[in-house]
């Protein structure tokens, strides 16, 4: 620990040498470590997406006419000690009209009196039943068809299957354009060390002969590279932090029906997650360019 200010000092000094070589390094791990920022941003707030849409898409089912109230309980009761079963949501009647002309006769209540005495939904009582497993929809309408009192099953799961899909693809995509980043990093690092090494062989050897250990004479090189990484991280993550709410705000004031039906994370949720592991991942970049090019140029 004694020798660590002089190893950063000597860091310091290696990177302002080559201060090109070491900036065009910075930029890359800059734009890999925010390219990894921003998708995982996109990834949690899908894997969201996909969470609330699997809790609140459910299998409709519509009954017979002429079943009782009685028999629609039975029905309930039947259907929720299934183990599939997550919770059931009924609707009578007389609710489906009232949400009915909330939705469709705003502004125009009056327009709904002339049913005051007529229900124009009067066989649109529904349960609507969430299953624990959302991948158990099919079979699970299947068994209500073959329920007697039941005459209607819709099944609803294009918006949760849609948005996996889409997590999917950026998923793969983000994860393919990252690894092409990552090597090209940890290469530009690796050849800016290399390049310190080599103006510094004659030191180098000195060094040696005065019986400087081999951790001695790494630990500089490691540290630029650490320090090119963490620094390659740090800016990423302010930006993505600062870009975070405006960027959600805009996407809820362009695309209302989205926002009015999806949560976007907080901003701490996110950063949570991507906080430490950028941090991770873009020391290891820095490290392993270190490594790299020490193991192919210092011969210590």
């Amino acid at each position: 620990m004694r020798n660590l200010p002089y190893m950063i000092r000597q860091s310091i000094r290696g990177i302002r040498r080559h201060l090109g070589t070491s900036l065009f390094a910075l930029a890359i791990m800059v734009f890999t470590i925010f390219l990894f920022d921003g998708a995982a941003a996109i990834l949690l707030n899908l894997g969201n997406f996909v969470k609330e849409a699997k809790e609140n898409v459910g299998i409709t089912v519509f009954f017979k006419e002429g079943i009782s109230d009685q028999e629609i309980l039975e029905l309930r009761d039947r259907i929720n000690a299934e183990p599939q079963v997550r919770r059931i949501r009924y609707t009578s009647a007389e609710e489906a009209w009232e949400n009915y002309k909330k939705v469709y006769f705003a502004g125009h209540e009056k327009l709904a009196e002339g049913f005051a005495d007529d229900n124009p939904l009067a066989n649109s009582a529904s349960f609507e039943i969430f299953l624990e497993d959302m991948s158990d929809q099919k079979t699970f309408a299947s068994y209500l068809e073959g329920i007697p009192g039941i005459r209607k099953v819709n099944v609803s799961n294009t918006v949760a299957d849609t948005l996996q899909n889409a997590a999917s693809l950026v998923r793969i995509g983000t994860l393919v354009i990252l690894t092409v980043l990552v090597i090209v990093a940890v290469v530009l690092i690796a050849n800016g060390i290399a390049v310190t090494i080599s103006q510094r062989q004659e030191q180098i050897h000195i060094m040696r002969y005065m019986g400087a250990t081999n951790g001695f004479i790494r630990g500089p090189f490691l540290i630029e590279g650490a320090l090119i990484g963490l620094l390659g991280g740090l800016i990423p993550l302010l930006v993505t932090w600062l870009a975070y709410p405006p960027v959600v705000n805009g996407i809820r004031s362009r695309y209302v029906n989205l926002a009015n039906i999806f949560a976007f994370l907080p901003r701490q949720k996110v950063f949570a997650v991507i906080l430490p592991v950028s941090l991770v991942l873009s020391l290891g970049i820095g490290l392993a360019g270190s490594a790299f090019s020490m193991k192919k140029h210092l011969k210590v």
